[in-house]
């Protein structure tokens, strides 16, 4: 794994935890809203660059095999939030008769959300964006010692 492949990765990991935090932002600002479902993030394996996909299409090549080219058939390069799922499991009924969202008796469904949870589910994507970012600040000082050493031996 190269330098750039490492800020890379580390870079992919940050963006998708800030998606968690977004989602998970919107579900706890929906906590009280009727019929809201709360809405689940799914992580997955991040193959390729935007570059390479758009270089191969020019080329008239597989992704796949651009790709396997490039990075020397390590094709990984980290986690993305690739879908969001939505929770359908059923909220609290409150009896709200009048409410526009009332059923034949009056009772209205409320979110699914649990503000406990997502808080929980903040916390853990908090802890998982600063170790990405951490490992961008270890990459960026290994990289300075490198640049010093190569200034004294000179």
């Amino acid at each position: 794994m190269t330098f750039f492949d490492l800020l890379n990765t580390a870079s992919n990991g940050l963006e998708a935890q800030r998606e968690r935090m977004e989602i998970i932002s919107e579900n706890v600002a929906n906590a009280s809203t009727p019929n809201y479902k709360r809405k689940i993030p799914v992580f997955s394996q991040k193959t390729g660059s935007a570059f390479a996909i758009i270089m191969a299409r020019q080329l008239g090549i597989k992704e796949d095999d651009l790709l396997s080219f490039i990075n020397g058939n390590q094709i990984s390069k980290g986690v993305e939030v690739s879908q969001v799922l939505v929770d359908q499991t059923p909220g609290q009924k409150v009896h709200m008769p009048g409410h526009p969202k009332a059923d034949a008796n009056g009772d209205v469904e409320m979110s699914n959300v649990d503000s406990l949870v997502e808080m929980l589910e903040m916390m853990y994507a908090t802890r998982g964006y600063k170790a990405n970012l951490s490992i961008v600040e270890m990459a960026k000082a290994a990289a300075r010692e490198t640049l010093n050493i190569g200034k004294q031996g000179g």
